[in-house]
């Protein structure tokens, strides 16, 4: 192990009993990391911007390939000196246009996407649940596929009516807005149970880096020790 590598690891092995010292409460040494660690993130992340998109794709192509001025490509540079003109309280007002801009196309980009590439292929995997090639075995009805395709089709609905707009209803309509109510209970149930699968989920991930993470100090430590 050469010097480089030692120091690397002495590096790392601090931060981590930094992190690590949250255990004891809130203290300097877990600030310290936790700002180190907002601080090289940003600096990564400026980094990236300007190296693989401010600078090709916005600077770049303000010339055209015959040396030219190109007036299209400084709406981009416009829009972006707007946006810095937000940082002076005076000129806040002045970023709202390319903010506007940038909240429209984000918000049709995420309703497309949403729409094509999780919303249609739910709705087209519930219905395809009850095709008959599914439901079927040798012209038997296969009841427990019909009730596994049932069961997402309540918990769809469910969820669904989870996120009513409930209203103040009389007379014939209570009896409707209790099977709505009802609805919506289960649904907060198959919310319920969603969520603890991702926490589950994340938590098992984090539990996993941690086990790396030791595995890597007691790999260190022992090369220390034994080199």
């Amino acid at each position: 192990m050469n010097a480089l590598d030692v120091i690397i690891g002495l590096i790392g092995f601090a931060l981590t009993l930094m992190v690590f010292s949250y255990l004891l409460g809130d203290n300097f040494f877990f600030r310290a990391a936790l700002y180190l660690l907002v601080g090289v993130s940003s600096g990564y992340i400026a980094a990236v911007l300007i190296t693989k998109v401010i600078l090709p794709l916005l600077i770049a192509p303000i010339q055209t390939n015959n040396g030219q001025f190109s007036l299209l490509t400084v709406v981009p540079l416009l829009l972006c000196l707007l946006l810095v003109l937000m940082l002076f309280p005076r000129t806040v007002s002045a970023g709202k246009l390319p903010l506007a801009f940038l909240v429209g196309v984000m918000a049709a980009l995420t309703i497309a996407g949403v729409s094509r590439g999780t919303l249609a292929p739910q709705l087209l995997s519930i219905v395809n649940r009850f095709s008959p090639s599914l439901v079927q075995t040798s012209g038997q009805p296969a009841w427990g596929q019909i009730l596994e395709a049932v069961f997402i089709l309540l918990g769809v609905v469910a969820v669904l009516f989870t996120f009513h707009h409930r209203t103040h209803l009389k007379g014939d309509a209570e009896a409707r807005s209790g099977l709505v109510e009802g609805l919506s209970s289960i649904g907060q149930v198959f919310i319920g149970i969603t969520f603890g699968m991702l926490f589950v989920g994340f938590y098992t991930t984090a539990l996993t880096a941690l086990i790396a993470q030791l595995g890597t100090l007691k790999d260190f430590i022992l090369s220390l020790i034994t080199g």
